[in-house]
């Protein structure tokens, strides 16, 4: 299973353990997730006032799970520090104790991405030794006992500031009108809103509307890849919507096709950021036109995409008529959401 999004996948991964409950509906939140870009027009995935209250009240509502902060962000980072050692040294065997930490500060961890710094979410548990942690990071598939200084030096980063509890005692199976109207809140059938951010960068930095040197668009668009594999998370709702009413995913010729496209969308945002790089290398503005292109093909791939995903989707309602309005006055406001 992909993995695309460290706060989705830490609070899926008790829900993939628990018998009769899907996790993959909670990733319909992920392809669109929101992201920032700052005045400067520099993208980031990050944004220190995040605090994803749509996801975690989503994920209240189709699973029956409160997510709660136990950050303080008024707090100073040692007060935080000294919660966290507390949370994690009384832990109740059902209860998930998250944590954001800057991975570029575990070097023995891998970080493809090569951020630095990398705010990350992980789960974390004490052990017999008191100067061990285990650590669970479900996005990575990584798991494994660390020294509880070196996370804790990881955690007191000046990029890292969140956390979260939640407990695993009475996870519910999802109502399907539930999943129709988070698939409604989700789903933005007439706009692709990073493609767009994308055009907007670029344009901040290059022709007659630039307002920013074009040296800076590199790191402008530094923060693509992280990003770019959100859109991976479609894949997890067409083999869902696929396999709830009763069909197979894997090995299906219309599936396989999807993931193709999809796949091809994600690797095609590493292209148009090579593709800026050469154009600031070469100072030639000739080169905008193919960075352009490639936006515009991006959002016909992704519309399409959307296009078969709804259509799915209408096949799955027919299958629940009760659930036949469900798309109607559901959308609300845009996800708030850290990878």
């Amino acid at each position: 299973m992909i993995k695309v999004h460290c706060f989705v996948s830490c609070v899926c991964e008790i829900i993939k353990r628990t018998p009769g409950v899907d996790h993959r509906p909670f990733y319909f939140g992920v392809w669109d997730a929101d992201f920032s870009v700052s005045e400067e027009q520099v993208l980031s995935y990050h944004s220190p006032h995040t605090r994803h209250d749509q996801f975690r009240e989503w994920y209240r509502l189709l699973y029956g799970v409160t997510i709660e902060p136990w950050y303080d962000h008024q707090q100073s980072k040692e007060a935080n520090i000294d919660r966290l050692i507390e949370l994690v040294e009384t832990r109740p065997a059902d209860r998930q104790v998250m944590v954001m930490l800057d991975l570029y500060r575990l070097p023995e961890r891998e970080n493809k991405f090569h951020q630095n710094p990398f705010p990350h979410y992980v789960m974390l548990e004490a052990t017999d030794d008191p100067e061990q942690w285990f650590m669970s990071d479900p996005d990575f598939r990584w798991e494994g006992v660390l020294p509880k200084s070196r996370i804790l030096d990881s955690v007191r980063s000046p990029a890292a500031a969140g956390g979260f509890c939640f407990d695993g005692l009475d996870i519910r199976h999802t109502p399907a009108e539930t999943v129709a109207a988070y698939f409604a809140q989700c789903m933005k059938p007439d706009t692709n809103p990073f493609t767009n951010a994308l055009r907007q960068i670029l344009h901040a930095h290059i022709g007659p509307d630039a307002r920013q040197p074009l040296a800076n668009l590199p790191q402008a668009f530094r923060e693509i890849p992280v990003m770019a594999i959100r859109k991976y998370a479609y894949e997890h709702a067409f083999a869902w919507l696929l396999e709830d009413q009763g069909r197979t995913a894997e090995g299906d010729p219309w599936f396989e096709a999807l993931c193709e496209d999809i796949d091809r969308l994600v690797k095609t945002y590493t292209q148009i950021q090579y593709r800026a790089l050469k154009l600031v290398m070469s100072g030639n503005p000739a080169l905008l036109a193919g960075v352009e292109e490639l936006l515009d093909e991006q959002d016909q791939r992704e519309f399409a995409i959307k296009d078969s995903l709804q259509g799915l989707f209408q096949e799955w309602q027919q299958q629940h008529p009760d659930l036949t309005g469900a798309t109607a006055d559901t959308r609300t406001s845009d996800l708030e959401v850290l990878p």
